[in-house]
Formats: C-alpha cells, sequence, structure tokens
C-alpha cells in the first residue's frame, strides 16, 4: 500500500508539473477513479510474491494478469478520452446545420473555465462545469429546423418549442459516466435567479452552481455576438445589460466575477 501511495503520487506530481494541472486533483482521481485497478495490482503484488516461492516458473501467469491490468487502465482512459472526443464532434456536426451555435458553445466553454477559475472551484467539478458548458446546446439535436434556423423572433409556439432542448440535452448526455456530474448543469442552465426560467421554475441556490455559471456565460457571449434578430452590442451595452439582470435573472455573484473577468481582458468574442 505505500508502494502504491507513493507511486501514484510521483505520477500525479509529473502530471502536475507538465499539463499545470492540480496535484490534489490528480492524486484523488487516481485514489477515487481509478481504485479497482490499483487494489488489483495489491493483489497481484502479493500473489506474485506466495506464487514465487512455490514455482517461479508459474509467475510468467501472474505476469499475464499483470498486462491484463494495464490493459485495462489504458482502455480506461482512453473510454474517457473517446466519449468527449465523441460527443465534441457531435456539436462538430451541429455547427454545418447551426454555424451559431457551435461557436456559441466553444466561447461558452472558455468563458466558463475562466469564471470557474475565478471563483476558485475545486478541479473536478471545474472540469464537469466546463465540460457542460461546451455542450449545453446539445439538445438543439431535436430541435425542428424551422425553429432552430428561423430568421426573426420566435411565436409563442415556437419557443416552447426551444425551451425542450435543455431536457433533451440533459437526457442525451445522462447514463454516459463521463458526463455524470454535468447532466444537471446541462438541464437546468436557463432556469433564473427569480424563477423564471424553464423547465422547472428553479430559483436561487436550488439552481445547481455550475448552471448558474454556464448561465452568465451564455447570457454575456449571447449579447456580445450578432444573432438573428439583432446585431452584437458593443462591451459597455453589455455591461449595462447584465448588470440589470444580476439578482433578477443571474446569480448576482457570478455575474460580479464575469465583469472582473471581462475588466482583466480574458475574454474573446467572435462577432
Amino acid at each position: 500500500m505505500t508502494f502504491i501511495l507513493v507511486n501514484i503520487s510521483f505520477v500525479a506530481g509529473v502530471i502536475s508539473l507538465v499539463e499545470g494541472g492540480n496535484f490534489l486533483y490528480q492524486l484523488k482521481f487516481n485514489l477515487q477513479d481509478l481504485d479497482v485497478e490499483y487494489f488489483s495490482l495489491a493483489v497481484l503484488s502479493v500473489l506474485i510474491a506466495i506464487t514465487y516461492v512455490t514455482s517461479p516458473w508459474a509467475v510468467f501467469l501472474v505476469v499475464a494478469l499483470l498486462l491484463l491490468v494495464n490493459a485495462s487502465l489504458k482502455n480506461y482512459v482512453n473510454l474517457r478520452k473517446q466519449a468527449k472526443n465523441t460527443f465534441e464532434k457531435i456539436m462538430d456536426l451541429l455547427s454545418k446545420r447551426d454555424p451559431y451555435t457551435h461557436k456559441h458553445s466553444e466561447s461558452v466553454g472558455d468563458l466558463t473555465e475562466a469564471i470557474a477559475d475565478e471563483m476558485r472551484i475545486p478541479p473536478d467539478q471545474k472540469e464537469d462545469i466546463v465540460s457542460a458548458a461546451r455542450v449545453h446546446d446539445i439538445g438543439k439535436l431535436g430541435i425542428p429546423d424551422s425553429v432552430l434556423l428561423k430568421q426573426g423572433e420566435l411565436t409563442e409556439e415556437e419557443w416552447e418549442t426551444m425551451k425542450e432542448h435543455p431536457v433533451l440535452g440533459a437526457d442525451i448526455l445522462s447514463g454516459l459516466a463521463i458526463y455524470e456530474d454535468s447532466v444537471d448543469v446541462v438541464r437546468y442552465e436557463h432556469e433564473r435567479w427569480d424563477g423564471s426560467g424553464y423547465p422547472e421554475g428553479l430559483e436561487k441556490e436550488d439552481i445547481p452552481l455550475g448552471s448558474r455559471i454556464v448561465a452568465v456565460a451564455d447570457v454575456w457571449n449571447a449579447l456580445r455576438t450578432k444573432r438573428p434578430y439583432r446585431g452584437p452590442m458593443s462591451e459597455e451595452e453589455a455591461k449595462e445589460e447584465i448588470e440589470e439582470m444580476s439578482g433578477v435573472k443571474l446569480d448576482p455573484e457570478v455575474v460580479d466575477i464575469l465583469l472582473e473577468v471581462v475588466e482583466e481582458g480574458r475574454v474573446e468574442v467572435e462577432n
């Protein structure tokens, strides 16, 4: 156990130095998400010792098991990467249907990450929130072109159809371990601080923190980019607009953090 803990610590340390990540996050990920694999290594190490004493040649059989455990670890990591890549490819496909949505999602993801960093949200929670931000509009795949691509304002009936997309997005992501903690962020991203949002009319702290952060990033990007029914707002106009929403539609604390990020020039907007 001592060997495993020391080994995991060294690995987490190297990854943190090379990728600029958080050491404790890497350590926690290894211990929490790969606990079965590491426990298997501990059991196999004892088995090797016993086998060597009784029959040295049989150790080769145990080595085969070690190779299988190694392959299992590689497959787990690859599956996580492939799952995220798959959904990012789906967002790419959505971009061919609706170019604005794809660019918007990328920008909202970047801004969400900047806000989460400023709020010092723990790395594992931040990863879930940013992942949700990058696919928060994936439910629009289920919205008809006549509504999604309409030039001009939507009718009341069309708006009710559009309001289905957060639930559709959450349903698409649900059941996937990689997005397990991102589902509610997507589902409740359009809830509002005063309870006027959808799909459930949640208010204030009842809305998941990740959803509140993505909502602020989403609104800011929408204000600063061209929409079918209006042009992009200037930075000053967008600030005035979002300040009016603070404490009404949007979490005031998150809005304050956003404005700090904007003042620091950490926001890039593609009009």
